[in-house]
């Protein structure tokens, strides 16, 4: 697995980033609202990433971001279907133009809310017309990051018998993320935007990996709980883990975790540990219960 930081890719990082908020927004805009929007989460496919099957009318469609050969799809129950490719020098504003279109063309014309959450700008797509570069092989690496991501974090959740979203693509943060819940309601203060009120109204964990960002150039597995931690928390063994107090987070390095003579059990070991710091700490109950050995072999 090839690395590569942040910066070495941002642009091409910043279109994916805002293709997949443009998917995000459709599902946001069509589908029936879930728990800490469960509703408008994308998965990944053996070539990218996909919305799933978005109900609309009489039938549906489903859009298709591709990596194999960079490209936005779109496919209807009608049989219709649109797609265009994402190029060297298209610029956010152009990419909407043509998402626009191609749910058009398909069939299945739906305003979108234009303006990026959760992202470094709030302009509205289009009046992002500064031209982007679009590096295809760095999309596919970040696209193998995420597969490796996913495999280890559905295996570290698999056994989980609480309520949980499997691991997925969180379009606001662009994070390839799963979450556990205690299942204790802890709603976020009144003063909070729509979006953390959402996603924040019951005791979680979230154990996630992202490409870094202008902050942090390093792609990096991570694990928040909330409510937030506060004060130090125990170590993880695993070599290059560590605990940031300024964030409430536990990092592992993707650099750090592809040393290890395993690097799937490496980070499956990373969240283990960490989630079991965390329990431990806000003294979840049923943990127990929670992580008991299932009977399957």
């Amino acid at each position: 697995m090839h690395l590569q930081t942040y910066s070495q890719w941002r642009e091409t990082c910043i279109a994916l980033h805002m293709m997949t908020q443009m998917m995000g927004k459709v599902k946001l805009e069509l589908m029936e609202p879930q728990p800490e929007w469960g509703h408008v989460l994308l998965d990944a496919t053996p070539d990218g990433f996909t919305t799933g099957f978005v109900p609309h009318g009489a039938g549906g469609f489903e859009i298709q971001l591709r990596l194999d050969e960079p490209g936005m799809r779109a496919v209807s129950t009608s049989g219709q279907e649109a797609c265009f490719p994402l190029e060297d020098g298209a610029s956010v504003a152009d990419y909407y133009e043509r998402f626009t279109l191609m749910l058009e063309a398909a069939g299945h014309t739906v305003p979108i809310y234009p303006v990026p959450q959760e992202m470094f700008t709030h302009e509205p797509f289009y009046a992002l017309t500064e031209p982007l570069a679009f590096d295809a092989q760095a999309a596919r690496r970040y696209f193998e990051q995420c597969l490796f991501a996913r495999g280890a974090l559905t295996d570290f959740s698999s056994g989980f018998r609480g309520k949980k979203t499997p691991p997925s693509l969180f379009w606001g943060t662009f994070d390839m993320t799963c979450v556990l819940f205690s299942g204790k309601p802890c709603p976020f203060p009144a003063d909070g935007g729509i979006v953390e009120r959402v996603a924040f109204d019951e005791q979680f964990v979230e154990f996630g990996f992202w490409p870094g960002d202008e902050q942090a150039d390093d792609p990096a597995f991570f694990v928040l709980a909330y409510p937030f931690l506060e004060g130090p928390m125990p170590d993880v063994a695993v070599p290059g883990a560590y605990y940031d107090p300024s964030s409430a987070e536990y990092f592992l390095k993707l650099e750090d975790a592809l040393r290890a003579d395993d690097p799937h059990a490496a980070v499956v070991r990373f969240c283990r540990e960490a989630f079991v710091n965390v329990a431990a700490r806000q003294r979840w109950e049923r943990f127990d219960w929670f992580t008991r050995p299932l009977l399957v072999p």
